[in-house]
């Protein structure tokens, strides 16, 4: 009982020095940062999907050509 005691008093203390410090600003400001880095990121996976299937397609080829050969 004595633990959760201590740890409501703490937490309440560490709530109210992160509001006062400015925290609700680190947040935000680290909210934009991880909204670019999630739209850099989904660029990155179209190029990925992209480059997958122009492998693929590219294999494909390479397969019925060899089939081909093979006949």
């Amino acid at each position: 009982m004595i633990k959760i005691l201590i740890g409501a008093i703490l937490g309440g203390i560490l709530l109210f020095l992160f509001l006062y410090f400015g925290g609700p600003g680190y947040l935000e400001s680290f909210g934009k940062k991880a909204e670019e880095t999630g739209k850099n990121l989904k660029k990155y996976e179209q190029t990925t999907k992209d480059t997958a299937k122009k492998v693929e397609e590219k294999y494909e080829g390479l397969k019925k050509r060899l089939e081909k050969k093979s006949e």
